[in-house]
């Protein structure tokens, strides 16, 4: 009886491959000099996987001593990492990377309107870990995919959309491979903190993730830099602009329309209508319906200067002309009156629902002697000219509570005519 033929493993690709050949069948390197069970030489001696040397690795792998590995292995490709030393480091950097983000968040907004060096400094002295974990987590994956005996350069998978990500976190969760000890670079050299090229590396990834954060920070909160810069369009505009944001209590007390001039504006929402032309009315409606009085005390008619879009797609509209309406509420008793939901109709034949992104919260549910008042804003699609408007008709609803059913007073249809009298 014959013994089984012993193999070894290649000493370049860490293959196994048949005793005392001269060359490698798979990768073609020079076998010289190695004999098959020479015990000196690893790569000659048949080694079963629980024989085979294992990445340098403390004895118990957990958070705290996955970190500390992976900072001292920080700027080292040249070995392995376990499986298990890999996620727990992985998870180590998630967590530092969610507190880093909850300090940043503020910092950013700061950021975003202020050009201070202080606030730059501040942002690279936080970006300095960000630099620390991003250089020792890509160090990282390269040893493990030398523990599976795979190349570093499988990492260039990540380039590609989609695919490559969940391509590279399989390889990255794959169990060790024995033949990986052809990564090991055995040699004896100063850690990282003690050369000077390695500084050289962060400070220029922490300079480059200051940069990228310097230049999203105006995008990390998009309402609060629009209010910015309304505020600031505002103050530029001057005495025209201010008057023409007013609320209407400010007109209240007009008893005559007066004509703008060419140089106002009126804020709806984030933006910035310019007018080329506006009327104001005051008016004496006044209704009451169940103890509740509604009235109109002013109309305002504005004509833009060019069309504006509102809207996208299928509610993709246009509009030259605006109509708001102030109105105060009265509520003798908990009624629900929705005049922001309203429907205006004009003299020259045009129909259109209130604006209800744009108009004031005033309405709703109003509990019994509550006082309340806004603007309704109305888009008008085509107005030629603002005294092209003699007369509005207006339709809202209203309605309170009752278990009464033959109470015919609890709902109560408005239908509102008001003059435009100039």
């Amino acid at each position: 009886m014959t013994d089984k033929p012993q193999n070894m493993y290649c000493i370049h690709c860490g293959k196994e491959i048949p005793a005392n050949v001269q060359f490698c069948p798979y990768c073609g390197a020079n076998q010289a000099g190695v004999q098959a069970d020479d015990p000196t030489n690893p790569a000659a001696t048949t080694i079963t996987p629980e024989q085979q040397p294992q990445p340098e690795q403390p004895q118990k792998v957990n958070m705290l001593t996955a970190f500390q590995q992976g900072l001292v292995d920080m700027f080292t490709i040249g070995k392995r990492t376990s499986r298990a030393g890999f996620w727990w480091l992985y998870l180590d950097i998630f967590l530092i990377g969610l507190v880093l983000e909850f300090l940043l968040s503020p910092l950013l907004k700061q950021l975003a309107f202020s050009g201070d060096f202080v606030w730059v400094f501040l942002l690279f002295l936080l970006s300095i870990p960000y630099a620390m974990t991003t250089v020792g987590l890509f160090t990282a994956e390269i040893r493990r995919l030398h523990d599976t005996n795979r190349s570093g350069h499988f990492l260039w998978l990540l380039l590609i959309p989609l695919v490559g990500p969940i391509i590279v976190i399989v390889l990255l969760a794959q169990k060790a491979n024995p033949a990986g000890q052809r990564f090991d670079k055995v040699s004896q050299h100063k850690s990282w903190i003690k050369q000077w090229w390695t500084w050289v590396i962060l400070a220029l990834v922490a300079v480059a993730t200051t940069a990228l954060f310097n230049f999203s920070a105006p995008f990390m909160d998009p309402n609060t830099l629009a209010q910015s810069d309304t505020t600031t369009q505002t103050k530029d505009d001057g005495n025209s602009q201010a008057e023409d944001t007013d609320t209407t209590d400010d007109d209240a007390d007009d008893d005559t329309a007066d004509e703008s001039s060419d140089t106002d504006t009126i804020d709806l929402g984030d933006d910035s209508i310019d007018i080329a032309d506006k009327q104001n009315y005051t008016t004496t409606f006044s209704e009451t319906w169940s103890e509740s009085t509604f009235a109109i005390d002013k109309v305002t008619v504005y004509k833009t200067d060019s069309e504006y879009i509102q809207g996208s797609g299928h509610d993709e509209s246009s509009f030259n002309g605006i109509v708001k309406v102030h109105m105060n509420i009265d509520a003798g008793r908990d009624i629900n009156a929705y005049p922001t939901q309203a429907t205006l109709s004009t003299n020259d034949g045009q129909q259109v629902d209130a604006d209800l992104s744009d108009s004031d919260d005033f309405d709703g549910e109003l509990d019994a002697g509550t006082q309340s008042d806004g603007n309704i804003y109305f888009l008008l699609p085509k107005l030629k000219d603002v005294s092209d408007l003699s007369s509005i008709r207006l339709k809202w609803s209203a309605d309170y509570d009752t278990d009464d059913y033959d109470d015919d007073d609890a709902y109560k249809d408005f239908d509102v005519t008001v003059q435009l009298n100039q």
